[in-house]
C-alpha cells in the first residue's frame, strides 16, 4: 500500500504559496493565514447573500468553505466555518429575535448594505408593522474578529435598520449604528462561537 508522504508545516505552506501563484495571486508566507481567512469570510457572506436566488451555486460555496477550513486544520491555522456553520449562526440569529419579538411578530427579510457582513441577507422576526429603527429586530449584534490565528481579537458590529425598506423588494435595509463604536479596521464576520476569554480561537 502506498505511504502518503510526511511534510512540515512550512514545506505545506510553500505548497499553498505555489498554488495561488499558478492562479496569478502573490502571497509571502506571513499572509497565507490571513488570505484564507478573508477567503472563507467573502464565500460565507455569498452563501448568505445569494441562499434565495434561482440558481445558487450552494455545492460551490459549500464546497469552497469546507475546503478552506480543512486546509486550515492541516496548517496548523485557527478554524473557520463550513456552510453548516453559516446557516447555523443564521439561524440562531433568526430564532433569537422570534424570543425577543413577542406574540405580534412578522417575518422580515432584512440585508445589511455596510460594515463586515455587508451584502448577508437574512429572515428575522419582527413587529408587524415597524416604525421606530429600533423596532424590527434591531438593532442588531454581531460578532466580528480581526486577525490572523496568532493574533485574533474578537469585537462586535452594531447595526441599524434604515427608516424605510428598500422600494423595489420591500426589504428592510441596516447599516452600522452611528451612535455605537464601530467595528474595528480589517473585521470580519465571526460565524463559528466566541472562545471564552483565554481560550483558543
Amino acid at each position: 500500500m502506498p505511504v502518503a508522504p510526511t511534510w512540515d508545516r512550512a514545506h505545506l505552506v510553500d505548497k499553498v504559496i505555489n498554488a495561488y501563484a499558478l492562479n496569478g495571486t502573490v502571497l509571502d508566507r506571513d499572509v497565507v493565514d490571513l488570505h484564507l481567512a478573508e477567503a472563507a469570510d467573502k464565500a460565507a457572506c455569498s452563501l448568505l447573500r445569494d441562499q434565495w436566488t434561482d440558481g445558487f451555486p450552494v455545492a460551490a460555496y459549500s464546497e469552497l468553505l469546507a475546503t478552506i477550513a480543512a486546509l486550515r486544520s492541516v496548517l496548523g491555522y485557527s478554524p473557520t466555518p463550513t456552510a453548516v456553520d453559516v446557516n447555523t449562526w443564521a439561524r440562531n440569529l433568526r430564532d433569537a429575535s422570534a424570543e425577543a419579538s413577542g406574540n405580534d411578530k412578522d417575518f422580515h427579510e432584512v440585508r445589511i448594505v455596510e460594515g463586515p457582513h455587508m451584502g448577508v441577507l437574512l429572515g428575522v422576526w419582527g413587529p408587524k408593522t415597524p416604525q421606530e429603527p429600533d423596532t424590527l429586530a434591531g438593532p442588531l449584534l454581531m460578532p466580528t474578529e480581526v486577525g490572523d490565528s496568532k493574533n485574533m481579537e474578537f469585537g462586535t458590529a452594531y447595526y441599524r435598520r434604515l427608516k424605510w425598506p428598500e422600494p423595489n423588494t420591500g426589504r428592510w435595509e441596516y447599516m452600522l449604528d452611528r451612535k455605537r463604536p464601530f467595528p474595528a479596521a480589517g473585521s470580519r464576520p465571526r460565524f463559528l462561537p466566541v472562545p471564552a476569554q483565554g481560550g483558543c480561537p
